[in-house]
């Protein structure tokens, strides 16, 4: 049985595309829809996690980034930063027949109370940051964590 008391987890996905991503740019990923937060840890309109409570937190994102040309080969690199610093990512290469990827990163991180927990993505050729997609399930862009212990 569940106690909310107790209870820290959220989602939140990505409503609007974040156009016009530059090449070689880390851009803040951005999550405007909370679909759920247990313990008052996600604030949608800076997209940051903020635990109130020091613990051990599983946390993931994973972003769909369309590039503006699939003429050129190139690199996505996805972080989880807490306080500005990253402690996990991923760095994923496409080939020039890639026009739409996503690439996910997660951790198991022991965060303390009023840590804040963003995501940032940079990428070697210009595009932009897909929206959530209920249609298109290969669309995905979210930010989640919950509390273990």
């Amino acid at each position: 049985m569940r106690n909310d008391e107790f209870a820290q987890a959220f989602r939140a996905i990505n409503t609007e595309p974040q156009e016009v991503i530059e090449a070689d740019t880390f851009y803040k990923v951005l999550f405007q829809d909370e679909q759920f937060d247990f313990g008052d840890i996600y604030n949608p309109n800076s997209s940051t996690f903020v635990p109130q409570q020091d613990g051990v937190y599983y946390v993931s994102s994973i972003v769909t980034f369309l590039a503006t040309s699939n003429e050129n080969p190139y690199r996505v690199r996805l972080e989880i930063r807490v306080n500005g610093t990253s402690v996990s990512a991923d760095n994923d290469y496409w080939d020039e027949f890639a026009f739409s990827n996503a690439v996910q990163v997660s951790t198991v991180l022991f965060l303390e109370a009023d840590d804040i927990v963003e995501v940032y993505l940079t990428s070697t050729v210009p595009g932009r940051i897909n929206l959530n997609s209920t249609t298109q399930p290969s669309f995905s862009t979210r930010f989640e964590a919950s509390k273990f212990y």
